[in-house]
């Protein structure tokens, strides 16, 4: 029999709350998500029937390359997170894990480069 309170023999032994600040992430990436997939539905709608040259125009005004700018880095981030949480919980060896996080990391930051170049090319014409 321990004379120690049970408060005392749990407080260090739960959670570190490290979760809770990846689920918040997503939380919050998902909330920027759903506001900047209502300016792409706008957008999309004000384009419907449009022309080449009028969409390019319109994608080329500095807001509108910014928003999807900020879109991309919102969904290249929210997509890392999910897949993150998939690799950790359904692969059981460690090497693999890892290589697995590295390699989502990597193929997020470099799809996001390659959208965030465009969008720029759109707007400084080259």
């Amino acid at each position: 029999m321990s004379m120690q309170n049970p408060l005392a023999r749990v407080l260090g032994a739960g959670s570190s709350g490290g979760g809770s600040q990846h689920w918040r992430s997503q939380r919050y990436s998902a909330l920027i998500l759903l506001l900047l997939s209502a300016w792409l539905l706008w957008l999309g709608v004000s384009l419907a029937g449009a022309d080449y040259v009028t969409a390019s125009t319109a994608m080329s005004s500095p807001f509108n390359a910014g928003m999807s700018i900020l879109l991309a880095a919102s969904m290249f981030y929210h997509a890392q997170l999910g897949l993150q949480v998939v690799i950790e919980d359904y692969v059981h060896i460690a090497a693999l894990e890892f290589a697995l996080l590295i390699l989502v990391r990597f193929a997020c930051l470099v799809a996001f480069l390659i959208s965030a170049i465009a969008a720029l090319k759109m707007v400084l014409g080259a």
